[in-house]
C-alpha cells in the first residue's frame, strides 16, 4: 500500500488513467522484450541450421566419392539417422525456447501487474461477492418496510 492519502475507497478518474498509462507502458515494454528474444532464438536457430546444412553437406560429398554402393547405402542411412536426430534436437530446442519465452513474458506481466497494484481476478470476483452481499443487506430491510406500506395501500382492505 502506499503512503498517499486516498479519497475513499475508490481511487480517482486522473488515478485510474495514470495507472492505466503506467500499466500500458509496462506492457509495451514487456512485449518488446519478448519480440527482441524471439528474434535472437530465431537467429540462433538459423545460424545453426546453416552450420548443421554445411556440416550434411560435406558427409553428402564424402559419401558421393565412395565408390562401393553398399557403402554409400549404409553411409546415407547413417547420414538419414544423423539429420533426423539433429533436427529432433533442434526442434526440442526451438520448442522450449519458445515455452521459456512464453512463461518469462507471463512472469513478466504479472509482476508487472502485481506493481502497479492491479487486482487480480480472484481479487475482482471476491468484490463482486461483497457487493452482492451487501446488497442483499440493503435490501432486506427494505423489503421489510414495504410490506405493511402496501398493504395499508391495497383498496381492497378498507371496507
Amino acid at each position: 500500500m502506499s503512503a498517499e492519502p486516498h479519497n475513499g475507497p475508490f481511487a480517482s478518474a486522473a488515478d485510474l488513467q495514470a495507472q492505466a498509462g503506467r500499466i500500458a507502458r509496462e506492457l509495451g515494454d514487456n512485449a518488446h522484450q519478448v519480440w527482441l528474444a524471439g528474434i535472437g532464438a530465431l537467429a540462433r536457430a538459423q545460424s545453426e541450421g546453416s552450420r548443421l546444412f554445411e556440416q550434411l553437406a560435406e558427409e553428402g560429398r564424402q559419401v558421393e566419392g565412395e565408390a562401393p554402393a553398399t557403402g554409400a547405402a549404409g553411409r546415407l542411412e547413417s547420414l538419414r539417422q544423423s539429420l533426423d536426430a539433429a533436427v529432433g534436437k533442434a526442434q526440442a530446442r526451438a520448442g522450449e525456447a519458445w515455452e521459456s519465452m512464453g512463461r518469462a513474458f507471463e512472469q513478466r506481466v504479472q509482476q508487472s501487474l502485481r506493481q502497479l497494484d492491479v487486482p487480480t481476478r480472484d481479487d475482482i470476483d471476491a468484490l463482486g461477492a461483497r457487493i452482492d452481499a451487501l446488497t442483499r443487506e440493503l435490501q432486506r430491510p427494505r423489503a421489510a418496510a414495504d410490506a405493511p406500506a402496501a398493504a395499508s395501500d391495497d383498496p381492497g382492505n378498507a371496507a
